[in-house]
């Protein structure tokens, strides 16, 4: 959230998911903009004010979303739902004026990648912006912690929300399995084009290591692609440095057959039947939904 003016925030419903329901999972996410609310559900499905938009009917194609105070824009290429709104506006060295703006990635499942304007300090589960990943783990109450259970309960929001339960560690998940599983997640990071991307890799292997431990996720979206599916995410939609006048881009088109992960028609199903049903373009332009 803008933690400077208060004047948006992105808010995450998880719920429980995995073998047990042991595990936890992004349901959806909000965006707030000075009041107006725009939630990106399971499937892709957009709800906005109770009345639902449906981008997978209208792939490729912008779709503009006027609230009382803001505009929000959407397009879906077929496995990436983004969304953006302009926050405010600056200037770059040439004094031409450049609209600042909050984007989020939503891979209609659980990933959701957000970029905001390099001058925002921010607050919450994401971190302050200020390009220092050793300060990010600041509780609400302003105090500092390395445990990232003390973290996320901090910043948790809704009286309907469960008490949360510490995770295990990785090695309490994996046993004998770690060393084997460990080496497949480092094998998909470290094979064609997502070894070429700069990003940090470290985080998404350990994610990947626990949640293909942990079997997070539907059969016919493993767990270790969905992870991959997010880096892939960050690597071409880009990435900064503090200092960077320009975002850096890897072009990682293809990723999925290198390393045996399904492509982006062979996740779309199945990517469609974790959210509510949803109508063709025919029922929509109808109404019958």
């Amino acid at each position: 959230m803008d933690c400077e003016k208060a004047s948006w925030f992105v808010y995450g419903r998880m719920r429980a998911c995995g073998e047990n329901k042991e595990g936890s999972c992004l349901e959806s996410a909000t965006l707030i903009v000075t009041g107006d609310f725009v939630e990106l559900q399971r499937g892709w499905l957009v709800n906005v004010d109770g009345q639902k938009v449906v981008p997978k009917n209208r792939p490729n194609e912008e779709i503009t979303i006027t609230g009382r105070s803001s505009k929000f824009v959407l397009k879906f290429d077929g496995a990436t739902l983004m969304m953006y709104v302009v926050v405010g506006t600056t200037q770059d060295a040439k004094g031409n004026e450049l609209e600042e703006r909050v984007v989020l990635y939503w891979d209609g499942y659980v990933s959701l990648t957000i970029q905001t304007p390099m001058s925002t300090r921010t607050c919450g589960m994401c971190g302050n912006n200020d390009g220092k990943a050793s300060n990010d783990m600041r509780t609400r109450r302003k105090g500092m912690t390395t445990d990232p259970f003390v973290f996320g309960e901090s910043w948790k929001i809704g009286r309907r929300c469960e008490v949360g339960v510490p995770a295990e560690s990785v090695g309490e998940v994996c046993g004998e399995r770690y060393s084997s599983v460990r080496q497949e997640c480092e094998d998909i990071f470290s094979s064609g084009k997502l070894a070429q991307c700069g990003v940090d890799k470290e985080p998404y292997v350990a994610g990947c290591v626990y949640d293909e431990c942990k079997g997070q996720f539907v059969p016919d979206l493993p767990p270790k692609c969905v992870v991959a599916k997010a880096y892939a995410t960050v690597c071409e939609k880009g990435s900064w440095e503090r200092g960077d006048d320009l975002p850096i881009f890897w072009d990682v088109e293809g990723w999925e057959g290198e390393v045996g992960c399904p492509t982006e028609g062979e996740r779309f199903q199945p990517t469609l039947d974790t959210g509510c049903p949803q109508p063709t373009l025919e029922e929509e332009l109808r109404g019958d939904y």
